[in-house]
């Protein structure tokens, strides 16, 4: 158990580091092209987790997990080659939508199988063991791909990540856990889609609709937050850089405690949520710098509850047959809750300010994460 833990979670580590990388050589390449060509990248990073849940939630609970894996991590490093040698930027947007894709069958199927390495009765240490390693990864990942890129150009950075989903592949490869589908029963729960999985509990709908609300509301944070540090707390793009850094440390930090917190699920889910909104408000009253990095570990605290937790719901509470469909379902609906707070956010931050946007998506993702907590508990 441990050592296949182990293989994911390095793999991750260097596979989202450079998952991050490439994302920053991305944006810098595009940027001077136009703010449209910037949106078009980043609706290739969220519209396939949508709009392909149905199919990667059924594939990953049709066939053998690890196999799953395998083809798409493979095919993810082949994409990644053109991807970085290409120049025509609507070629970019097309490639990268095309590795987005293959991630949305690895992000199910990665989550679908930790409890078949760990039993269900651990798998909530399994997710924290991961989470470890995608906090790791985000660390390092963004600056690694600024110093490449500056160094060397996108095309460099694009490629290391091509490496990092080898090297990934690999790890996958030898993992000796198996995670095989259930016989096909048409009329049978398992026939049920990801969606109605997730409405039709109780906890899983308050829990993961709640929590959704509250991404939507707190995601403005991403467009408000290099206008708050650079342009208004004078950080300059190496603060705007450790601020991203110190929310990576807050996951990490609670990727190694949340497994030790007697709690429900459910409950931590909008503890997390809470601690994320404190973290986003904070950021926009803080009068100085350092108090706007602390609130930035608060935020990222609790980001990284929230990931723990929520992987380790939607395995508790479905059948291992239906994890699948389970897993990629929540992953669309957080995405799509993604793509509507970003889209509100440019408004919101031109007719508040960067502070002003802040201080009122932390107090609504606070209040959705309260009223979450309190339905949570009444139904657990």
């Amino acid at each position: 158990m441990k050592r296949d833990l182990n293989l994911i979670a390095a793999g991750l580590a260097i596979s989202t580091a450079g998952d991050a990388a490439a994302l920053v050589a991305l944006l810098l390449r595009l940027q001077p092209h136009g703010s449209g060509w910037v949106a078009a990248l980043l609706a290739a990073e969220l519209i396939p987790y949508v709009v392909l849940a149905p199919l990667t939630g059924r594939v990953v609970d049709r066939f053998e997990t690890r196999s799953v894996l395998l083809v798409a991590l493979a095919g993810q490093a082949v994409l990644c080659v053109p991807l970085a040698l290409v120049s025509a930027l609507w070629a970019t947007v097309l490639l990268f939508a095309g590795i987005t894709a293959l991630s949305a069958f690895v992000r199910p199927a990665t989550s679908a199988l930790v409890p078949a390495i760990t039993g269900e009765e651990q798998a909530q240490r399994g997710y924290a063991r991961l989470a470890t390693g995608t906090s790791l990864g985000w660390i390092a990942g963004p600056a690694a791909g600024g110093l490449l890129t500056g160094a060397f150009g996108a095309t460099a950075a694009i490629l290391a990540d091509a490496a990092t989903f080898a090297l990934l592949t690999v790890a996958c490869a030898a993992i000796r856990a198996r995670r095989h589908p259930a016989p096909p029963d048409p009329d049978g729960p398992t026939a049920r889609g990801g969606l109605r999985l997730i409405l039709g509990d109780r906890i899983m709908r308050t829990a993961l609709l709640g929590s959704a609300i509250a991404v939507a509301s707190g995601v403005v944070d991403n467009v408000a937050a290099p206008f708050r540090f650079v342009g208004q707390l004078g950080a300059g793009d190496s603060g705007y850089g450790l601020y991203l850094t110190l929310w990576g440390v807050g996951a990490l930090l609670a990727a190694q405690v949340v497994a030790r917190v007697r709690l429900s699920d459910a409950v931590l889910i909008a503890l997390g949520n809470l601690l994320i909104g404190a973290g986003i408000a904070g950021i926009g009253l803080a009068p100085t710098l350092v108090l706007a990095f602390g609130a930035s570990l608060i935020g990222g605290f609790g980001n990284g509850v929230v990931n723990v937790a929520q992987n380790a719901l939607i395995s508790t509470r479905t059948p291992p047959a239906q994890h699948g469909r389970a897993f990629a379902a929540s992953g669309a609906l957080i995405q799509t809750a993604i793509g509507v707070g970003t889209a509100a956010a440019s408004p919101l931050v031109t007719l508040l300010h960067a502070d002003g946007a802040m201080i009122v998506a932390g107090v609504l993702t606070g209040i959705t994460a309260l009223v979450t907590l309190i339905l949570s508990r009444s139904t657990s």
